[in-house]
Order: C-alpha cells, then sequence, then structure tokens
C-alpha cells in the first residue's frame, strides 16, 4: 500500500509541475500579445507607410522629368538631387 501512495504522490506533484508551466506559458503568451498591441508599434508602421508614400511620389516625379526628356523634346529632364549623407569619422 505505501508504494502506490507513493506512486501517487509522484504522479500528483507531475501533474501539479506541468500545470504551473502551462499557466506560465499562457500569462508569456498574454503578455507578448500585450506587447504587441502597444500605440508605440502603431507609430511605427505609419512612418514606414508615411516614408513608402513620399518614395512613391519622388519616384513619380522623376518618373514625369523623364518622360518630359525623351527624344523630340528640347527640355532636359530636371530632378532634385538627394545630398549624400556625410561619412562618420571624416
Amino acid at each position: 500500500m505505501e508504494g502506490m501512495d507513493a506512486d501517487c504522490y509522484v504522479v500528483e506533484y507531475a501533474i501539479r509541475d506541468r500545470l504551473l508551466d502551462a499557466r506560465a506559458t499562457a500569462r508569456t503568451a498574454a503578455l507578448l500579445l500585450q506587447a504587441n498591441d502597444l500605440p508605440r508599434s502603431k507609430g511605427i508602421e505609419t512612418r514606414r507607410v508615411g516614408f513608402g508614400r513620399a518614395l512613391v511620389g519622388w519616384a513619380r516625379g522623376v518618373g514625369a522629368a523623364i518622360s518630359h526628356a525623351l527624344p523630340g523634346r528640347a527640355q532636359r529632364a530636371r530632378h532634385p538631387q538627394a545630398p549624400l549623407p556625410a561619412r562618420r569619422g571624416s
């Protein structure tokens, strides 16, 4: 009978240990979900979208300038040259 009680005791603690691990995993997953929903992450996304729109607008302007400079036209394409970034350590 004592051997059976010892086995039940071991199984009970193994079950409790697994339940604690599952709860900790669920708690961590819930905290990660909350962290991903912060307004800060949406601000970064908004900046990326704004940068993409600006890049598309610039590309359209360059495309229009090039199309005006096709053969048969007297104009030359003029598009803004972006300044090169300064080298660090120079």
